[in-house]
């Protein structure tokens, strides 16, 4: 039970002293769950014994436990002020990329679509092969069939067979990895169009693609020392991607 509510059950048999003591402890409580028996009773303007009698009305059996009790509880509503900080954080970045996706321009992006006889789509790490996954999931919602690349070895298969009436896109974080860059450098060799998807838009993937999409990734600290990078803006992309290429369809029918 919480210390607020020892004082309501027990308020009955608390004096005017013990009023006092608590009236103080509770406008206060980091500077009491942090101070000793001495200082508390100093600034209370009561005797140690005083204060001691009013631990124990409370069911305490001493000023010490009393103070465990209340540091700890202290510390608990400090950590939902953190956590509560975080989360109003993370809805502020995923608020944010959706506004951006929302107003962004992506015409030259689904013109490419528009224009190819097939779409491939290649992460270059776990994240961004999943990204690819839930984009060929999404699109089928809309008679829209898109091949994933699985691998890197699929990936230098596919790229003697691609033409210029295709298009891939390729997810990468930063767009910076062997592998990416390569396949990029191959495709433009062989005018074969593809749109960097990345959170760079200084890389060289983008540079060399037909068409780039930036998404913004932020980081959130998330208590000891450590952080939590916010991807969500990839997947919060393949969705505002299909519904807004529906539209442009309907637009352009």
């Amino acid at each position: 039970m919480k210390i607020d509510e020892l004082v309501r059950d027990h308020y009955v048999d608390l004096g005017e002293i013990d009023r006092d003591i608590w009236h103080y402890i509770s406008i206060h409580r980091f500077e009491a769950a942090n101070s000793t028996l001495v200082d508390l009773a100093a600034k209370c303007n009561a005797s140690k014994s005083a204060v001691l009698r009013f631990t124990q009305r409370l069911g305490f059996r001493g000023f010490s436990e009393f103070k465990y009790a209340l540091k700890a509880e202290v510390e608990a509503d400090a950590r939902g002020m953190v956590d509560a900080a975080v989360l109003d954080r993370y809805t502020s970045i995923v608020s944010k990329c959706l506004k951006d996706f929302l107003t962004r321009d992506f015409t030259s992006v689904f013109r490419l679509i528009e224009q190819s006889s097939k779409v491939f789509l290649y992460g270059t790490g776990t994240l961004q092969r999943a990204v690819a996954q839930e984009m060929r999931r999404v699109f089928l919602a809309g008679d829209e069939y898109f091949y994933v690349v699985e691998g890197v070895d699929e990936t230098a298969a596919l790229t003697g067979a691609l033409t210029q009436d295709d298009l891939l896109f390729v997810f990468s974080l930063k767009g910076q990895s062997d592998n990416a860059t390569t396949l990029a450098r191959n495709l433009k060799a062989r005018n074969v169009p593809f749109i960097a998807v990345t959170s760079y838009l200084d890389n060289d993937i983008a540079h060399l693609a037909d068409a780039s999409i930036l998404v913004g990734t932020e980081s959130l600290p998330i208590g000891g020392g450590r952080t939590y990078d916010v991807l969500d803006a990839y997947f919060l992309l393949v969705s505002i991607l299909f519904l807004r290429y529906s539209e442009y369809k309907r637009a352009h029918r």
